[in-house]
């Protein structure tokens, strides 16, 4: 009995007989209600065949497969009388394409996605004369792509993307002119890419993730109107071809593949491409201005063997959002404007040769920070020279915000801020690490050097403070076995890096401790940058390290008598919170509750050196030096 196109079978007989009966039934009662429906026969045995071959009971939905009218299955689509679509994407097919998809001649779209469909691509697919979409992608098809794909010459769009297809990429596919959608990606494709590609109008072609090898065609370049270029993630080798990146209109990915050559400078003749990715090849050269490139919204250019600087051009892409480009060679300095793009989001640079040249605005901390994402650590190793007993390196960017820790033997001897020379007097194996206070995320090392052991330093500076004396700055430095020295030249600064000479004093030029003072009637409001230039009999010179004082219109508060013996006390306060005593590797020494300005502390506990002083008052920290003699 035949009931809404089932049937109930009661025989007895085998259970091979009894499909073969069902199969019989079932085909009898098709061909008779596709008559009656006015449905094409070859039409409705194609679907039915594909239910079978791809376990359709399993289907996340089946509904009124099997029943009802060919019209009214899910995911078909149907024009009078013959199937125009078929459409079941995530929709748990499991099993093969069965040859008779063939007959599926008026179909327009086949949208089978997302399904767990295997085996091969059935060659009868080349019978459909009017498919204008096969989507395949995301199952476990394998084998080769058929030749005879080649002549679907009415497909706009074939996906095939995310499956397990090996061989090579037909040649066949050049047939195809009315292709806007080549999608091939995440598969284990062979071979090379075919020039004939050139000649269709393609606007999205995928390819990455395969194994192609080969050269990039330049006949790629004749494609108009290309929007996408994906190539990434294969072994492509050679250059990129000039003339290839000005016809892409969006996209052109050809990242991690064995490029080589230089980046082609058309590539800024492009004003709508909005993503390029050349990372992990191994291009060399210069990176061009892209000041054609308003539209550029992503660069990544990361991890090849580029050379030079950043252009200062970038400061003008406006739509940047996305700059990446470590692991290169990369040095100069970072174009301020990056700081302005309005924007970038994620910046990298990481691995060049990059000092803090430009860095600081990058990498400032303050809550005008607008950098999402941003890396720059491990730059270039910064050069250690030494003249005579003098040990000095440029990291770059404002010396009044980088701070240098000298370390010998591998252990910290000294941390010095604003002055990147350093006088040494005894030998051993030396090294600096450099940090800056607006650069946060970058620590710049120097190389390690051997300084003798017989070095005689000609001048020993034990101290040198700088401290606001009712408006004038009074200086106070002591030095230690002066040999051969002329005089001191008193040196100042209002940014902390351009210095000019105020004052002269005489050195005394004998053994023991000296203690020198002057002070600077001539203050400007604010910071105020100080240092010594100590000049020996022959000419040559060497500095002191660089203290400041800042001049307030209401004073200031001060440490009296600096340098200090067993005591101290706290000039132009009237009481502090807490006073804390620190040596210059931030070990907490000494510290006081409520004290006032007239209470002497004592530090006789104390060795001969320099330490830093934090008064907290009125909910505010103030930081100083001490020297202790």
């Amino acid at each position: 009995m035949l009931r809404d196109g089932l049937f109930n079978n009661r025989s007895t007989n085998s259970p091979i007989a009894v499909k073969v009966v069902k199969s019989f039934i079932f085909c009898l009662f098709l061909l008779n209600y596709s008559a009656s429906a006015q449905i094409n026969v070859g039409d409705s045995l194609a679907l039915v065949d594909l239910y079978h071959s791809t376990n359709g009971p399993g289907w996340k939905n089946s509904n009124n497969w099997l029943n009802n009218k060919v019209s009214e299955w899910y995911g078909v689509s149907v024009t009078s009388t013959r199937v125009t679509g078929l459409s079941l994407i995530n929709n748990h097919l499991d099993g093969t394409l069965p040859a008779s998809l063939g007959n599926l001649t008026a179909i327009t779209g086949i949208y089978l996605s997302n399904n767990n469909i295997h085996e091969s691509i059935p060659a009868s697919i080349s019978d459909l004369p009017v498919l204008n979409f096969l989507h395949l992608s995301n199952n476990q098809i394998n084998g080769d792509i058929p030749d005879e794909l080649g002549n679907v010459i009415t497909l706009k769009e074939l996906h095939l993307n995310h499956n397990k297809l090996t061989g090579v990429i037909p040649e066949t596919l050049r047939r195809l002119t009315n292709l806007l959608e080549l999608m091939l990606d995440h598969n284990r494709l062979t071979g090379s890419i075919s020039a004939g590609l050139g000649d269709t109008r393609i606007r999205r072609l995928d390819f990455s993730y395969n194994q192609l090898s080969g050269t990039i065609p330049d006949r790629l370049a004749r494609i108009r109107n290309l929007r996408e270029l994906r190539l990434s993630n294969n072994q492509l080798t050679g250059e990129i071809p000039y003339g290839l990146a000005p016809v892409i209109c969006y996209l052109f990915d050809v990242s991690s593949n064995n490029l080589t050559g230089g980046i082609p400078s058309d590539l800024s003749n492009n004003s709508t491409l909005a993503h390029v990715n050349l990372s992990n090849n191994a291009l060399t050269g210069k990176i061009p201005s892209l000041s054609g490139m308003p539209g550029l919204q992503s660069l990544e250019l990361d991890s090849n063997h580029l050379t030079g600087s950043i252009p200062s051009s970038f400061s003008n892409l406006n739509r940047l959002v996305r700059l990446n480009l470590m692991s290169n060679q990369l040095s100069g300095t970072i174009p301020g404007g990056l700081c302005s793009l309005p924007d970038l989001q994620f910046l990298q640079l990481s691995n060049n040769q990059f000092t803090f040249d430009g860095m600081e605005c990058i990498g400032r901390t303050d809550n005008t920070s607008m950098f999402a994402t941003y890396q720059y650590q491990n730059q270039k190793t910064l050069t250690l020279n030494q003249s005579n007993s003098i040990l000095s390196l440029t990291a770059g960017g404002n010396l009044a915000n980088n701070t240098y820790h000298i370390y010998k033997d591998s252990v910290l001897v000294e941390s010095i801020k604003g002055d990147s020379s350093f006088p040494v007097s005894e030998g051993g194996k030396y090294w600096v690490e450099v940090t800056n206070d607006q650069a946060d995320k970058l620590t710049l090392y120097s190389n390690q050097i051997d300084v003798s052991t017989s070095i005689i330093l000609p001048l020993q500076w034990l101290g040198f403070t700088a401290v606001n004396c009712s408006g004038d700055a009074c200086l106070e430095w002591q030095t230690e076995n002066e040999q051969n020295t002329s005089h001191f030249e008193i040196e100042k600064s209002t940014d902390g890096s351009n210095f000019i000479k105020i004052q002269s004093q005489t050195s005394k030029n004998s053994p023991g401790r000296h203690s020198y003072n002057t002070t600077d009637r001539t203050p400007v409001l604010g910071s105020n940058f100080y240092r010594i230039k100590q000049v020996d009999l022959d000419g040559t010179y060497a500095y002191s390290n660089i203290v400041s004082v800042s001049i307030n219109a209401t004073g200031t508060l001060t440490i009296v008598p600096n340098p200090a013996n067993d005591f101290f006390i706290l000039s132009g306060i009237t009481k502090a919170t807490n006073v804390s005593v620190y040596n210059i590797a931030g070990q907490l020494l000494n510290q006081w509750n409520n004290i006032n300005g007239n209470q002497q502390l004592n530090i006789a506990n104390l060795q001969q050196g320099l330490y830093i002083i934090k008064v907290l008052q009125n909910g505010k920290e103030t930081v100083h030096k001490l020297v202790k003699q």
